[in-house]
Formats: C-alpha cells, structure tokens, sequence
C-alpha cells in the first residue's frame, strides 16, 4: 500500500509540474497578448481622436464673377482639412457643383451629364470653371485699379481690404505698394 500510494504521489507530483509548466506558458502568453493590446489601444485612440475637422461649408456661389477663385479656394481648403472624405477628383467636383445654385448650377449640372473629362479631373474643372464664370482682375488691369484706387469716404479699412485684393494680383513691388498705400 506504501508502495502504491508513492506512485500515485509521483504521478501527482508529475501532474502538479506539468500543470505549474501549463500555467507559467499561460501567463507568458497573457503578458504577451495584454502587451500587444495596450501597444494597440495607444494608438487606436490617436487615430480615432484625429478625425476630420470641422469646417462650415463655403457660402454657395450662384455665378458672381469677382467669387469664383475665392469659392474655389475655400473649396480646396475643405478638400485639404478632410482629404479621406475628398479621396478622388470626381467627389471634389460633385462638392462642388451641390454648392451651386443658378446659373452655376446649371452650368455645373450640364458638364457632370455630359461626363465631361473634367468631372473627373478637378484640375481640369477648376479651370473650366474659371475661364467660365472668373472676372477677375490681374496683371494690367489690377494694376490700372490700383492707380486709381481711392479711399474716399470709407474706412481705412475697408480701403485697406481692397488695397491688399488689387495688390495680391499686380505686378507691383512692395516698395511701390506701399508708397501707392500711402498716396492716398
């Protein structure tokens, strides 16, 4: 019975061993898996933080011709502030083209039913769209409005704005702006 009864302490020892090798394997693995969550919670959270800003959409443009290049701006600022949201060229036009009432509208409305090689290039309708609707004035013609460029009876600040505008197109240097700012 002695003789039984150390076998079966041996075969429980043997158990017992394996079990704490089993458990030591288990834990090594649990410490190994918990190490690769935390590394994968800390950067989940950054990039679930880092989601798009928001932003108000630009005014509509019904056609204006001295507001197309700043629409189109504001435009591409949304594009660049929400790039996985304006992934491809042909979401940058549709955006576009639903912030158009009018005549804009209509414009933008036959050149997406067409399927126009612009619709799917916004290089090409931005360019489309400025030679279409943009009245803007640069080179010799800002320079021309800036001459005569006035304040009057507005605000320093207002002529100040429309300074700056005119300025931002010539071809003036800034010696001149600002001798020309100050003529007035």
């Amino acid at each position: 019975m002695l003789g039984r009864q150390a076998v079966e302490l041996s075969h429980a020892r043997h158990a017992v061993d394996a079990l704490v090798s089993r458990v030591t394997e288990l834990s090594d693995q649990l410490r190994h898996l918990q190490a690769v969550e935390s590394n994968t919670t800390q950067t989940v959270p950054q990039q679930m933080t880092s989601h798009k800003p928001r932003i108000n959409n630009p005014p509509v443009y019904a056609g204006e011709p001295t507001n197309c290049r700043s629409f189109l701006i504001q435009c591409e600022v949304v594009f660049s502030l929400q790039p996985q949201t304006y992934a491809s060229d042909k979401s940058k036009v549709a955006y576009v083209i639903s912030l158009q009432p009018g005549r804009a509208r209509d414009w933008g409305a036959a050149i997406w039913d067409s399927c126009s090689l612009c619709c799917e290039d916004f290089k090409l309708f931005k360019a489309e769209m400025i030679k279409v609707f943009d009245r803007s004035v640069f080179g010799k013609e800002a320079s021309r409005q800036l001459a005569a460029l006035r304040q009057g009876k507005r605000s320093i600040a207002d002529y100040a704005i429309e300074f700056k505008i005119l300025a931002a197109t010539s071809d003036w240097n800034p010696a001149a702006l600002a001798a020309r700012f100050w003529m007035d």
